[in-house]
């Protein structure tokens, strides 16, 4: 019963904090519109776009950083040589990975989210 509320919890936090970088790409679209003088609902929705294909491109670089680290020699000889049991050496690897993916996953859910308001918004105007 209590994991359950732990991964509720988990999730939640996952979720809100993706809320709030989707609000920060909306309000760094905003000012950029505003001080642009964009004039239509449409300009915004490729605004928006355009931040979430940025948003998703970080991500990627995110990937990238997240690949060279775990894979290298250093990482890897540590993770061979510790004195933990399978199991424990299975959960951290297993928690590490989690920790790491998480910005990307974060990245790519709110990217995606800006991608599909922004299309939403430029195909009703």
């Amino acid at each position: 019963m209590e994991t359950k509320h732990s991964i509720l919890k988990v999730i939640g936090r996952f979720l809100g904090i993706v809320l709030l970088a989707l609000l920060g790409i909306a309000v760094i679209v905003a000012v950029i519109g505003w001080r642009m003088e964009w004039k239509t609902l449409a300009e915004y929705g490729q605004g928006l776009q355009l931040g979430g294909m940025f948003v998703v491109g970080v991500g990627l670089l995110g990937i990238r950083g997240n690949w060279e680290v775990t894979r290298s020699f250093g990482y890897q000889y540590s993770m061979s040589t510790t004195e933990q049991s399978s199991t424990q050496r299975t959960q951290q690897i297993l928690g590490d990975f989690i920790q790491s993916y998480q910005f990307m996953l974060v990245m790519f859910m709110s990217g995606g989210l800006s991608l599909l308001i922004g299309w939403l918004v430029e195909s009703a105007f």
